[in-house]
């Protein structure tokens, strides 16, 4: 019997519960109800132990629902309960998950499998392109009796980027997205990746993720990721997993071996970026058995090789003299433009810094948008999850106190953040209302004329 006959059942007999989601409000009580990830703000050492809670059972219920409707022939808008004007797409794509396998570990694939046919969504398809000369992966799938699955058998000794590409000319999917052998998708991923696409029309689309063990049971290292951030991702590889990509996208890039190891990352660095949709939920699951896998007749830090390599080629395509180097922290980079950033980069308008007290603690730097210091109080070594306090990034605002203006700037930054006379060691530097004030006004003007504000941990004023 099939076990979406099953659910099937299930589904039914609890169709009496279920309310239909309604209005965008109330579909934003859905993720309200994701889950429980206990973590500081701050993400230093008092921070609490990370755990990851699925969405409640009637969450779930309500998304297979959602799935039942469309299945059925109803309208998006009619059945996700949301006015037109609120989606940008008005039909339901079809996503196609690629899996590669090599003589896997059965228990890992069956794990990453059942975890993707599970989905509240059920608008997708599974490709498995599989070079194993064993026949484990095939038994397997005759256990799994699903029309979603697509086998292909592809005999010889074939990289990565060749199967995947190979499997999406052969996908029927809107969108593409790839699961590597042991790591699991959520319930929902699948199911928050269509809304988005419902809600915005993105062409490329990134989760938050995090680690698990072997058995797909302990949950650690949360990464919650920005929305898009240009001189982040010039910084770190921190898009990763869940990408979603549309099909005609992907297929105009490709995915290239010379970067094998990063072949994301080397597509990501390649692709437009007006269309990238950051879903800030964790869908992902990265499990140490895939990393295991991975890692398996590589070479010991390859894959930071590959990404360095992949940066340098973004470089050197368009033109631009920077030298990329290794931080010291695994998978941070280091960009020194030459001759500086200002001459390479017609987008930045600003570069900031950290400011930091006689002991080596941050007391100024880069402002959030409520006028906060970010990393307040850190000692100058701290980069907290994901190195993030260490990585050059795009701000929202920097404080004057440790700041390089564009040139073509300096009139607007005389007129906003100068005192009159010309004199910049003025009290207001010593007046931290002031000083926010200041900071963040000449910042929003110089975002308004279409100017990046690039912040750069390691340039350093020390007050």
């Amino acid at each position: 019997m099939s076990i979406w006959k099953d659910l099937g059942q299930k589904i039914n007999s609890a169709r009496s519960a279920i309310r239909p989601p309604g209005i965008p409000g109330k579909l934003k009580q859905v993720t309200a109800l994701r889950p429980k990830e206990k973590e500081k703000k701050s993400g230093r050492n008092t921070r609490a132990r990370y755990e990851y809670r699925e969405p409640e059972p009637s969450v779930l219920l309500n998304q297979r629902a959602v799935w039942d409707r469309l299945k059925g022939g109803e309208k998006p808008e009619e059945a996700l309960g949301a006015a037109v004007s609120v989606l940008k797409v008005h039909h339901v794509p079809i996503i196609s998950v690629i899996v590669t396998t090599y003589e896997p570990v059965i228990r890992y694939f069956e794990q990453t499998l059942i975890s993707i046919l599970s989905q509240t969504y059920g608008g997708f398809e599974l490709i498995i392109a599989d070079t194993s000369l064993s026949s484990g992966v095939r038994e397997t799938l005759d256990h799994y009796r699903d029309e979603r699955i697509r086998y292909y058998s592809v005999p010889g000794n074939r990289g990565e980027a060749s199967l995947i590409n190979d499997a999406a000319h052969l996908a029927e999917g809107n969108y593409l997205c790839t699961v590597d052998v042991g790591d699991l998708l959520t319930q929902d991923a699948l199911y928050e990746v269509f809304l988005s696409i419902m809600r915005t029309g993105a062409e490329i689309l990134y989760t938050d993720e995090d680690h698990c063990d072997a058995a797909g049971r302990r949950f650690d290292q949360p990464n919650r990721k920005p929305d898009f951030n240009k001189d982040y991702l010039l910084s770190n590889n921190y898009m990763r997993r869940l990408m979603v990509i549309r099909r005609e996208l992907f297929l105009a890039l490709r995915l290239r071996d010379a970067f094998d190891g990063a072949l994301t990352y080397d597509l990501m660095l390649r692709a437009p970026k007006s269309e990238v949709c950051h879903v800030p939920q964790i869908l992902y699951h990265k499990s140490s058995a895939s990393e295991d896998s991975k890692m398996a007749g590589r070479e010991p830090d390859a894959d930071i090789a590959a990404e360095k390599a992949a940066l340098e080629d973004y470089f050197r395509v368009r033109g631009i003299r920077a030298l990329v180097s290794f931080s010291g922290r695994k998978g941070i980079y280091r960009v020194n433009y030459k001759p500086n950033i200002f001459a390479c980069r017609s987008d930045v308008g600003i570069l900031g810094g950290r400011v930091l007290s006689r002991t080596h603690k941050v007391i100024g730097g880069m402002f959030d948008a409520h006028g906060k210091v970010m990393y307040e109080g850190w000692d100058e070594a701290e980069g907290g999850p994901m190195n993030r306090a260490l990585s050059v990034q795009n701000a929202f605002a920097v404080d004057a106190r440790c700041m390089q203006v564009r040139p073509d700037l300096r009139g607007l930054y005389e007129e906003l953040v100068t005192a009159p006379g010309g004199d910049t060691s003025t009290d207001w530097q010593s007046d931290p209302i002031e000083l926010r004030r200041r900071s963040i006004l000449f910042c929003a003007r110089v975002r308004e004329l279409g100017y990046l504000i690039v912040w750069d941990p390691s340039y350093i004023t020390v007050i």
